[in-house]
């Protein structure tokens, strides 16, 4: 385990750990049934002292103590008072940098780094699903080093506390795992009048062809009143039951789906079947709001998960990046 002190801006401590268990319970949608003997790694960020009113991103990257590579069968995640999301990356660092220091929000996106999980909820849990009798599972290296980012903010009048963690379930590699990956879709087309109302277009984003999305979660910001996300054939196929409805911008539901959602082959790439998608706000406030990271910004995106992995996909207004 590593530790590092806290400084007067509010960074706090990180560390990194592993322990050993043959089996484990509980999980999204019933019993967790793990396909190998489970090995768990917990990594965290905090606390860090946050004043009244402050607003943050900050960035740790730590070492788990894994001596070999394994699959991620479960993902468990705890945050505290004050935390807007956290998000953990696959980092391609060499070098751990266990102060938290500022970062900005999905940075990790865009250095090549790789998201694995997001927490928007005090607690959430992920167990990857089955394909058949295969498990599913998201690929570690050997001392995997990751990324943790948390966006936090305080609302309150009194100094908060703010921690982040997440533990790592994992099995050892095997070739009868079928390797998951991630997505997150949306749009930057965001203007919102000041006291008013206002809805995205309905968004469509084709899917990668042959694979089938297990999970899914939706991530606006305090103006927002409604995402709604259809498996649909086009922006136009929205006549029927959406697959995630959220209305509360704080909490979003972690939608699993068991059947996945399935995306054949359309000709190429790209799926016949994809995800429409629509947001909406209400700007209470007397100044425009649009597209940005912080408190006072708007956003409107998905993130699934999803499989076989054909690699981490980003995807804004349409325009798609595939990384490995």
């Amino acid at each position: 385990m590593t530790t590092a002190g806290g400084d007067p801006s509010g960074a706090g401590g990180s560390s990194a750990s592993g322990s050993s268990s043959g089996s484990s319970s509980g999980g999204s949608g019933g019993a967790f049934v793990p396909g190998g003997e489970v090995t768990t790694y917990e990594a965290a960020m905090g606390p860090l002292s946050v004043a009244s009113g402050v607003e943050k991103t900050q960035c740790i990257t730590v070492r788990l103590d894994n001596p070999e590579g394994a699959f991620v069968r479960r993902f468990r995640a705890q945050l505290s008072q004050g935390s807007h999301h956290m998000i953990i990356y696959r980092s391609t660092a060499s070098n751990e940098l266990t102060t938290p220091s500022n970062c900005t929000g999905f940075s990790g996106l865009f250095q090549g780094d790789h998201p694995i999980f997001i927490a928007q909820q005090p607690d959430s849990e992920l167990a990857l699903p089955t394909d058949g009798d295969r498990p599913v599972g998201i690929e570690i290296l050997p001392s995997q080093m990751l990324r943790i980012e948390i966006h936090y903010l305080n609302p309150t009048s009194a100094p908060l506390e703010v921690t982040g963690k997440v533990l790592l379930d994992t099995v050892p590699l095997s070739e009868e795992i079928v390797k998951s990956d991630f997505g997150f879709w949306g749009t930057t087309q965001i203007q919102i009048a000041p006291n008013s109302a206002y809805s995205t277009e309905v968004m469509y984003q084709p899917a990668l062809a042959g694979t089938k999305t297990f999970a899914l979660t939706t991530h606006q910001h305090h103006l927002g009143t409604r995402m709604r996300v259809w498996h649909a054939k086009s922006a136009a196929d929205t006549n029927h039951e959406p697959v995630a409805d959220s209305t509360n911008w704080a909490d979003p539901p972690l939608s699993v789906y068991s059947p996945p959602l399935e995306f054949p082959s359309g000709g190429g790439g790209q799926s016949s079947m994809g995800l429409a998608f629509q947001c909406e706000w209400n700007n209470t406030t007397p100044y425009s709001v649009g597209f940005g990271e912080g408190f006072n910004d708007e956003m409107c995106f998905l993130w699934h998960y999803y499989y076989p992995s054909q690699g981490f996909q980003y995807c804004t207004d349409g325009f798609c990046n595939t990384v490995p």
